[in-house]
């Protein structure tokens, strides 16, 4: 949102006054006698909804990259040695103790995030000022409510419903509901969402970054898929790609990562990190974390590497290869210095966090203003593509998939931000060829492994291998192909649900319970 930089100082400073904490929030301080009163209160509260993912030092989507690929076969923790963030070798690893820091860090946020959107949704209705406006933003916080308990459900199983602004001591005293109620007030809120949020074009400039009604059905479709409720998924994916026709791709792959087309036609989900004003704190630290620690200008902390594994899923001539690794020899516009990966197990970086140097010129590292690509129109074409090879609808299915490879072909190999490359794809006339299986079980593999080129190191690997009910044995394979400790310890059992946080455990009095086998 344009305005966001504007208000990001009141609710920054309403969270210092106010805790932001999980077990004291806002709404447990503040009462609705002097505030929640008025539209732009409401504005304010919302906005402060938003900025909960997005926390200078507890960002979700640093949370979001870790979990979701380094968990998988496709990254590894990376940084200085394996002391370095050393709880997300841990879970990489699948030797998760319930006091690991980087699970906590998901329940923490994803619950702020719920509590901020409660009072959205409980005080927005009885406010003063314009009524349809109130009425989206009611709606805006359904949605990103229901991605809160999305995020939570796939991560933790069934988890305490908070919906309505309690105090700290009734909050503590929610027991986990079931999964089954957890999705039914997924799909309400999504449903709500879906039809009273404006299309993405409907939005003005200023407003560009509020989650739409696609952002709505596609949460509803992914919420399906995850449950292998084809049909229903299926429903809802139409809508979004064959009704509303609110995206389309870009014709290169590659210029979804570039400062031009942030927040294009093809995003469905971005969480903005723009600054409007160097003076206050809106943009995202996460490139920093994955990027290169021995060139100037870059010096990051080396996490999230893309594996050995990862690279040799790509045909040598994709295109995409480009815009996913980075390499050693690799060197971008405007730098004086190679790439120099020396320190990556692999001899690959994150291409699709890296920010060139010329593109944070005068920005403090820490404060760059690159937006987090959270869903995109591809990942929506792949997943109907695979819903309706699942319903048995072979002949639609590959439409969708091929129109993934048609553009992957024609994607410029040669990226036009880089000076140098040290490899580039050897396309051909006969580079990623339509997909011609109509088997299911074959068509199915191919949707996958489209996916996994597709999406790679976007975050979403892991609840791919959750939904296919295939994340054990791909990490067990993994660890005997490597000979590796990755993915060995994995148990069925255990291991496709994280641990409870022990503290929120603990200050619950027990009345929370933990996940089987921790």
């Amino acid at each position: 949102m344009k305005n966001l930089g504007l208000i990001v100082t009141f609710v920054t400073l309403l969270c210092v006054n106010y805790s932001c904490s999980l077990d004291e929030p806002s709404y447990g301080k503040t009462t609705t006698e002097n505030f929640y009163k008025k539209e732009s209160d409401i504005d304010y509260a919302l906005t402060g909804a938003y900025l909960q993912l997005r926390n200078t030092w507890n960002e979700y989507a640093l949370n979001f990259y870790l979990l979701g690929d380094c968990t998988t076969d496709d990254a590894l923790k990376g940084g200085g040695d394996d002391g370095d963030r050393r709880e997300v070798l841990d879970l990489s690893n699948f030797i998760v103790y319930t006091t690991n820091a980087e699970v906590a860090r998901r329940w923490t946020i994803l619950y702020e995030l719920i509590n901020r959107c409660n009072d959205v949704i409980q005080y927005a209705p009885d406010a003063i000022g314009d009524a349809d406006r109130l009425t989206r933003y009611a709606n805006e916080a359904k949605a990103l409510r229901a991605f809160g308990y999305y995020s939570l459900v796939t991560t933790f199983g069934g988890v305490p419903l908070i919906t309505k602004p309690m105090t700290p001591a009734e909050i503590l005293k929610v027991p986990r509901a079931d999964i089954a109620a957890v999705y039914q007030l997924i799909e309400t809120d999504l449903m709500d969402a879906a039809s009273n949020l404006p299309a993405k074009s409907q939005y003005s400039e200023k407003d560009a970054y509020r989650v739409t009604r696609g952002f709505a059905k596609v949460m509803l479709a992914k919420s399906y898929m995850f449950r292998s409720d084809f049909e229903n998924a299926e429903k809802w994916l139409k809508e979004v790609v064959e009704v509303d026709k609110d995206y389309e791709l870009l014709p290169d792959y590659g210029l979804n990562w570039t400062p031009a087309y942030e927040n294009s036609r093809e995003s469905v989900f971005e969480i903005a990190a723009k600054l409007y004003d160097k003076n206050i704190a809106t943009g995202t630290n996460v490139p920093h974390f994955f990027t290169s620690r021995n060139v100037s200008g870059y010096q990051g902390y080396g996490f999230h590497v893309p594996t050995q594994d990862l690279y040799t899923a790509f045909d040598a001539d994709d295109p995409r290869i480009t815009y996913v690794f980075t390499r050693t020899g690799d060197r971008y516009a405007g730098d004086t210095e190679d790439q120099d990966n020396s320190q990556s197990v692999t001899g690959y970086h994150d291409y699709k966090m890296t920010v060139p140097r010329v593109e944070k010129e005068g920005y403090d590292v820490w404060m760059i203003p690159y937006n987090i690509r959270m869903i995109r129109y591809a990942d929506v074409l792949l997943l109907y593509a695979e819903a309706l090879n699942e319903n048995g609808k072979a002949s639609n299915a590959l439409v969708y998939v091929n129109k993934i490879r048609e553009r992957a072909r024609n994607t410029n190999p040669v990226d036009p931000r880089r000076s140098k490359q040290a490899y580039i794809p050897p396309t051909t006339n006969n580079t990623l060829p339509d997909i011609t299986a109509t088997g299911q079980m074959e068509l199915r593999q191919a949707i996958w492994h489209e996916r996994r080129c597709e999406l790679a190191m976007e975050g979403w690997r892991r609840d791919d291998l959750m939904r296919q009910k295939r994340f054990g044995e791909t990490m067990r394979a993994y660890a005997d192909k490597y000979n590796t400790t990755k993915g060995a310890n994995f148990t069925d059992s255990r291991d496709y649900l994280l641990p409870i946080p022990q503290d929120e455990i603990d200050k619950s009095n027990n009345v929370l319970t933990q996940n089987e086998g921790y």
